[in-house]
């Protein structure tokens, strides 16, 4: 009976309950509209295509959500409400080049709008212009080193940005930053160059070609080049004019050699040679090394020549002198070396036949003028009287290393002045010149040694040309 009263009890509660008016689910208040935010171009300042991209985030923090957007030119006159995507593609609208604005709002779930958020970008579809002069307007340069003036403009639009130039008008350089001046090197070889520049926008615009033109010409003979060595330490070159000599010695020539014949005919393009036999003070410039030290026969001074080098030891150098430079410096070869001597002479010496001897201690440093103790070694360069090409001691002072192999005939040698280089390598190479320790017969502008190109004495040096 208990039990029952109990069951009854609670089902009567149940009911009541069931039966009860219960509250009502709380409505949610949005009143804060979205943020936003659009790019264009990924905020690049210019474009030449009316077609652009967009990029738009946006944010409704604890409100009911993003929902739509729409998009407007003039901030009066909107597209009709779309999805919402991060990313889309947008055309400007028509009209003359300029800046654009483009307007985005957004919507959320609860129809609050967003203010309109808005980016601009500048329409530019015209072309830049501009102009180059070569050595400002010379008709002719003697270097292939030439100044260019630049001009350009790109009126109201976005501004030039990069400049490149070709000699071919097919192979350009990369892009570079504009400038009003710039160094420029001519392709090789004798007559007209044209440079050609063109420029680059910020709008992607590329302008035409712009051209000027120039003639290379062939020094006068002897003219001067200096190039600058590490520690402004100057290195003299002179021209050597292009041309046809005969190469060798005749049989009739006294003290003549049977390796110095046949005779036979080269013809040679100009070329640079240095003025003076490479220096100490020239040397150490580039290497840092001084392998003349506590050798004998030797003197000190930084401008006497740069001894105790090897064939070998020559292309050390020349390789880290044309890393220097940029330049393409080179042994000569022996018949650009046996042409610069002569400098159009065809006599035994660049002076003349002078078959007493009589003349030669003017233009070279030899046995004769070095008998004695204090004076058998390579002497300070330039003190003697040069050639017809401003070349001083081609004859004497210390033997000069060539790039050829030696061959005990000229029979089959090159006759357009390129080393006669055997492969492979035959094991000996040329000096030429003579040196301070020759007489007068192994000085003649035809004579010829040989060493093996690991050879480092007193007496041989080297000159530089290219």
């Amino acid at each position: 009976m208990k039990k029952t009263a109990c069951v009854c009890a609670a089902l009567l509660a149940f009911v009541m309950f069931s039966v009860l008016p219960q509250p009502a689910a709380r409505a949610v208040t949005d009143t804060i509209p979205p943020t936003g935010k659009i790019v264009i171009n990924n905020q690049r300042s210019a474009t030449n295509n009316r077609t652009v991209t967009i990029s738009m985030t946006w944010a409704d923090t604890g409100g009911s959500g993003v929902g739509r957007m729409r998009f407007s030119n003039d901030g009066a006159t909107w597209s009709t409400y779309e999805s919402l995507t991060p990313s889309r593609s947008y055309t400007l609208p028509v009209g003359a080049d300029g800046h654009r604005t483009i307007r985005v709002q957004f919507i959320d779930k609860a129809n609050n709008r967003s203010l309109a958020y808005s980016d601009y970008i500048l329409l530019d579809r015209t072309a830049p212009t501009g102009s180059i002069t070569i050595n400002s307007g010379a008709s002719t340069t003697v270097s292939q080193s030439v100044t260019l003036g630049l001009s350009c403009a790109d009126g109201t639009g976005s501004g030039v940005s990069k400049m490149r130039f070709s000699d071919n008008g097919s192979t350009w350089t990369a892009w570079e930053n504009p400038r009003a001046t710039r160094a420029h090197t001519l392709p090789a070889g004798f007559g007209y160059h044209t440079v050609r520049v063109q420029f680059l926008d910020g709008a992607g615009n590329y302008s035409v070609f712009y051209s000027d033109y120039i003639k290379l010409v062939e020094p006068a003979a002897g003219t001067t080049e200096t190039v600058m060595l590490p520690g402004g330490v100057p290195l003299e070159m002179k021209w050597v004019p292009s041309g046809s000599f005969t190469m060798g010695s005749p049989a009739t020539e006294p003290d003549r050699q049977e390796e110095e014949g046949p005779q036979h005919t080269v013809t040679l393009a100009g070329f640079w040679m240095a003025k003076y036999e490479l220096t100490k003070r020239q040397w150490t410039a580039v290497m840092g090394t001084t392998p003349w030290l506590h050798a004998n026969c030797v003197i000190l001074d930084p401008d006497s020549p740069a001894v105790r080098i090897s064939w070998d030891d020559a292309h050390s150098f020349i390789a880290a002198v044309n890393t220097y430079t940029g330049k393409t410096f080179l042994l000569p070869s022996e018949a650009q070396w046996e042409y610069a001597c002569r400098a159009h002479t065809t006599e035994r010496f660049y002076w003349g036949a002078d078959p007493s001897g009589t003349a030669i201690g003017d233009y070279a440093w030899y046995w004769g003028n070095c008998v004695d103790l204090v004076l058998q070694n390579g002497h300070v360069v330039g003190q003697k009287l040069p050639n017809a090409f401003g070349l001083h001691d081609m004859i004497g002072n210390v033997s000069e290393w060539c790039e050829d192999d030696f061959h005990s005939r000229y029979t089959d040698a090159p006759t357009d002045g390129q080393g006669w280089v055997d492969s492979p390598r035959s094991g000996f190479v040329v000096a030429r010149g003579g040196s301070f320790n020759n007489a007068p017969d192994y000085c003649r502008s035809a004579a010829r040694a040989y060493w093996i190109p690991s050879l480092a004495s007193a007496d041989i040096g080297i000159r530089l040309c290219r």
